[in-house]
């Protein structure tokens, strides 16, 4: 069953959004956003045996991101097509009064949810189990990298998906939730 979940959840997520924009033209893309993740927010009672946190797992996950921050912070101008896709994903979504909170409810709220539970919680937890953690790790974290796009940036959201690997498989899905949280909280800030 968990296959069939993960291999429905993209066509399920563009169906939402094209309904959203179909409904709400006036707020097409932000409202398109949430509706993508609103439509996966059931997946969420997968996750009822990984709610916990350990905090010290949670701190070493933390601090592995913070040297992430320091490091994309670092090679800033080498990131040139991941600031102009974002300042067209914010002219798209300005035609629309409210894109801030759609945006922030997307992107702070739902996205990490989801995407934690998806990725890790199903992707994750179904790899390990048929071919062991290496792959659980690699797999996971690449499909997570691919889904976030542009191909200069594969190998940051690649590096973000092992941590997040890291914060679930040890501290638990409160832990990833959390840190992919507050990364793009941080992210939402420079907006």
């Amino acid at each position: 069953m968990r296959l069939v979940v993960i291999a429905l959840a993209l066509p399920a997520m563009f169906i939402a959004m094209g309904l959203a924009a179909l409904f709400i033209p006036y707020c097409g893309l932000p409202s398109s956003m949430v509706a993508a993740y609103l439509v996966l927010l059931p997946l969420v009672r997968y996750a009822k045996d990984y709610l916990y946190l350990r905090l010290r797992y949670f701190g070493a996950a933390l601090l592995a991101f913070g040297a992430v921050w320091a490091l994309e912070a670092a090679l800033e101008p080498l990131l040139r097509d991941y600031r102009s896709s974002l300042d067209f994903l914010i002219q798209a979504m300005s035609t629309c009064p409210q894109w801030r909170s759609y945006l922030f409810v997307t992107a702070v709220i739902l996205a990490p949810v989801v995407e934690e539970v998806l990725f890790r919680v199903l992707l994750y937890t179904e790899l390990e189990k048929r071919a062991g953690p290496l792959v659980g790790y690699v797999g996971n974290s690449l499909a997570f990298a691919l889904l976030h796009g542009l191909p200069t940036l594969l190998p940051l959201y690649f590096i973000y998906g092992v941590i997040l690997t890291y914060a679930f498989r040890r501290g638990g899905i409160i832990s990833a939730i959390v840190l992919h949280g507050v990364n793009n909280f941080l992210v939402f800030t420079t907006l």
